[in-house]
């Protein structure tokens, strides 16, 4: 009797062995894929991430009224459509090595993404060159992130609840990293669109290193008082 106890636990623990390898070839297997096709796209559509601002005739640098813009989405009703601006924040236009372009208004290619219509497509540059490119679509449903996900494999990270959102998802490459985060409406009660970022690790890097020279300089100042 003891030796047939054994036999089934040897059986059990070969099993468990067989799914823990299954497991990790399945993760290692999703986060190749990941990195395999965020570098072979190196961004959305014909915008690519590092080409330089000129190669696109389609983007126009973004002035103070250019980073605002409007979404829509469905009341809890289904029979109004309400309207609620947003402004797209970026800290770094600070410096003049930092600019902003968007997508202009109309171009083919650029209006819709399956699930949702694109309310903004923002493109952020360091010397010209593409380190950023943020998409703001339009979207009640959850077909977005499913699309992505069909591309690029299961996120390296994903929630339903952080900092107020209702989810989130991360896929990161070598070099690229790509986020997808809930845009909630004004009283935080309900996902409205979705929030799209492709980000080149190299350039973004350098865009921080203008932060630290600036901290750098600031401390300088102080010292220099003392």
């Amino acid at each position: 009797m003891l030796l047939k106890n054994s036999s089934f636990s040897d059986l059990i623990f070969r099993k468990s062995h067989i799914l823990v390898v299954f497991i990790m070839l399945f993760s290692l297997n999703s986060i190749a894929q990941q990195r395999s096709v965020l570098e072979k796209k190196k961004g959305f559509r014909e915008i690519k991430l590092r080409a330089n601002i000129s190669d696109y005739d389609f983007l126009t640098l973004a002035n103070d009224q250019d980073l605002r813009f409007n979404m829509e989405f469905v009341d809890d009703t289904q029979e109004n459509m309400i309207t609620e601006e947003r402004k797209f924040e970026n800290v770094n236009l600070k410096y003049d090595e930092v600019d902003v372009y968007s997508v202009n208004p109309g171009t083919e290619n650029y209006q819709v993404i399956d699930g949702g219509t694109l309310a903004k497509v923002f493109i952020s540059t360091i010397n010209s060159q593409i380190y950023k490119i943020t998409l703001f679509a339009e979207s009640q449903s959850t077909v977005i992130p499913k699309m992505f996900k069909t591309v690029f494999g299961h996120p390296k990270f994903s929630t339903n609840v952080e900092r107020g959102h209702f989810d989130r998802y991360i896929w990161g490459g070598r070099h690229t990293g790509l986020v997808i985060t809930a845009i909630l409406d004004n009283e935080k009660n309900k996902r409205i669109g979705y929030r799209i970022v492709y980000t080149d690790f190299k350039l973004q890097n350098e865009v921080r290193n203008l932060e630290k020279v600036e901290q750098q300089k600031k401390l300088q100042e102080i010292r220099d008082r003392y």
